[in-house]
């Protein structure tokens, strides 16, 4: 079973793809839509199950996710992992900066993002992604 869900814009998908493959590098159990879901599945049935098997949320930040509407698969996986955060009354959801600009939502705007937007910040903060993942 994957720990961790990684939900993001698909205009940044080749960062994203990055991501994931170093998370697995370091032993991480992702949950990935490429990999999980899959032709003739239910998207909003896989992206709830997803969610809510896993310890963990990374909502990947950038402008294009500000872009996107409200009814977008990305802002509909926020919406579930609030209501998940809120139930259990644990935090789950890490914000990632992808990309320089962009905004982190009103929900989670007290919380330490990890600023992966460039190689320096990549190099300097990944590691610490990582520790706050227990990986």
């Amino acid at each position: 079973m994957a720990e961790i869900f990684v939900s993001y814009s698909g205009s940044d998908k080749a960062k994203v793809e990055r991501l994931v493959s170093e998370l697995k590098q370091e032993g991480a159990r992702i949950w990935f839509d490429d990999e999980q879901i899959l032709p003739g599945d239910d998207f909003i049935q896989k992206m709830a199950e997803g969610i809510d098997q896993c310890r963990y949320y990374l909502i990947c930040l950038s402008p294009s996710f500000d872009k996107r509407p409200p009814t977008s698969w990305v802002k509909r996986e926020f919406k579930m992992a609030m209501i998940k955060e809120n139930k259990q009354g644990q935090r789950s959801i890490i914000p990632i900066r992808l990309i320089k600009g962009g905004s982190i939502p009103l929900e989670i705007g007290d919380r330490a993002y990890a600023d992966l937007s460039t190689e320096e910040r990549w190099a300097k903060n990944f590691p610490r992604l990582c520790k706050a993942l227990n990986i």
